[in-house]
C-alpha cells in the first residue's frame, strides 16, 4: 500500500516537472526593439556634420572615435627634467651617426653577422644575420636601439634613425636637461646635453672602456698606451642650446613653437590632430555632436544608437522590465523542474528501502 502511494505520488511530481519543462521550452524570451540605427566594428556613424568611426563592439560595449585636425596641441617640460635627442632636436644639434651598407658584415652578439635590410616591413627594419649559422638572426626595427661593431669602431647603443635599399643609419646623441634661470619672468631656457662617459670612452678605441680610480677617489681615463687624464679634463664641453620664447624646434617629429618659459616650465604649441573617444554601454544615456543617444547591443557585435526622447527611452525600459520578469519566472519554472524531480527520486528511493522485521 505503501509503495503504490508513493509511485502515484512520484507519478504527481514527474507530471509536475515535465509540465515545467515544457512551459519554459514555449515561453519565447521578449526583445528590445527600439527605432535605431545598427552598427558594426569599422562602420561610420554621421551626426550632423561630423563623421566617427565605429572602433570596438563587444561585452556589451563599444567605443566611436573621430580624429579632429587642425587643434593646438600643447607640451610641458618642466624645470630640472630630462629630454632624450630622439625626442626633441634642431638645426645644428650635435648627433653622430653611421650609415651602413645593406649586406655589410657587423660584430653583433660576439660573432659576424650581415646586416640585410627590410624597407617593406612596416616600419622597416633590419635584419642580422649570423654568417656561420644563417638560421640565427635578429631584427631591429626603425626607431629600436642596437649596439654593433663596424670596421673594428664599436657603435653602442644606437638608434636604427633610416632604412633604405641602400642600407641603415644608426644614430647616437645625449640627453638634455632642461635649465630654467631662477627669475621671476625668465626669457630663456637652456638644453645642456648630458655626457654619457660610458659611451665615450666605447666609442674612443685609444683608451680603455671603464674609468679608473684614484686612492683619493677622483676617477681617470685610461689610454691604451699608459697614459692617464681626469675625467674633467677627458669629456669635452657639453652643447647648450639656448631656447627663447617664439623659437621653433622639433619636438616629437612636429614643428613645435616655444610659447611661454615660467620658472618652473617651458610650454610648447603645434598644430596637429586629436582623436576624440566616445564610450557607450547598454542602455547608457551620451552625447555625441550635442545630440543624446542611448546604447543598445542587438547582439555582441552589433551597436544601435537610439535617439534619446522620452518615449524611446521609456519603451525601452519597459521592455527590459518584461525581460527581467521572463527571466525571473523561467528561474522559477526550473526551480520547479529541480525540486520536483528530487522530491520524486528521493520519495520513490525511501519507499521501496528495505523494511526490518
Amino acid at each position: 500500500m505503501q509503495r503504490r502511494a508513493a509511485a502515484a505520488y512520484f507519478v504527481l511530481f514527474m507530471v509536475i516537472s515535465a509540465g515545467a519543462y515544457a512551459y519554459i521550452g514555449m515561453a519565447e524570451q521578449p526583445q528590445v526593439d527600439v527605432p535605431g540605427e545598427t552598427y558594426t566594428e569599422g562602420g561610420n556613424v554621421t551626426v550632423a556634420d561630423r563623421t566617427y568611426t565605429v572602433a570596438t563592439v563587444g561585452g556589451g560595449s563599444a567605443e566611436l572615435t573621430r580624429t579632429k585636425t587642425g587643434v593646438q596641441l600643447n607640451e610641458t617640460l618642466a624645470h630640472n627634467s630630462t629630454v632624450s635627442w630622439q625626442a626633441i632636436s634642431w638645426t645644428g644639434q650635435q648627433v653622430d651617426s653611421r650609415s651602413i651598407a645593406n649586406g655589410s658584415t657587423v660584430q653583433y652578439d660576439g660573432s659576424a653577422h650581415q646586416l640585410l635590410v627590410n624597407t617593406s616591413a612596416d616600419p622597416p627594419q633590419i635584419r642580422l644575420e649570423q654568417e656561420s649559422n644563417r638560421s640565427v638572426f635578429e631584427t631591429v626595427e626603425r626607431g629600436e636601439t642596437v649596439t654593433v661593431t663596424v670596421d673594428s669602431q664599436p657603435i653602442p647603443d644606437a638608434t636604427v634613425t633610416d632604412v633604405t635599399e641602400a642600407g641603415a643609419t644608426l644614430s647616437w646623441g645625449n640627453d638634455y636637461l632642461l635649465d630654467i634661470p631662477n627669475e621671476t619672468s625668465p626669457s630663456s631656457a637652456e638644453l645642456i646635453a648630458q655626457q654619457n662617459i660610458t659611451r665615450l670612452l666605447v666609442l674612443d678605441t685609444d683608451v680603455e672602456n671603464s674609468l679608473g680610480t684614484n686612492p683619493d677617489g677622483s676617477e681617470f681615463v685610461q689610454y691604451t698606451n699608459g697614459t692617464t687624464v681626469p675625467v674633467s679634463e677627458y669629456v669635452p664641453d657639453p652643447e647648450i642650446e639656448t631656447i627663447e620664447v617664439g623659437n621653433t624646434l622639433q619636438y616629437e617629429g612636429n614643428e613645435t613653437t616655444v610659447e611661454n618659459i615660467t620658472r618652473d616650465e617651458v610650454l610648447l604649441i603645434r598644430m596637429g590632430s586629436r582623436t576624440e573617444t566616445t564610450g557607450f554601454s547598454e542602455g547608457a544615456v551620451t552625447e555625441i555632436n550635442g545630440e543624446s543617444y542611448f546604447a543598445h547591443f542587438p547582439d555582441d557585435s552589433t551597436l544601435e544608437l537610439v535617439e534619446n526622447t522620452t518615449e524611446n527611452y521609456e519603451d525601452y525600459q519597459t521592455q527590459q522590465n518584461s525581460i527581467s520578469k521572463y527571466n525571473e519566472r523561467k528561474a522559477g519554472l526550473w526551480g520547479v523542474v529541480i525540486l520536483s524531480t528530487l522530491a520524486g527520486i528521493i520519495l520513490i528511493t525511501t519507499a521501496y528501502l528495505p523494511v526490518k522485521d
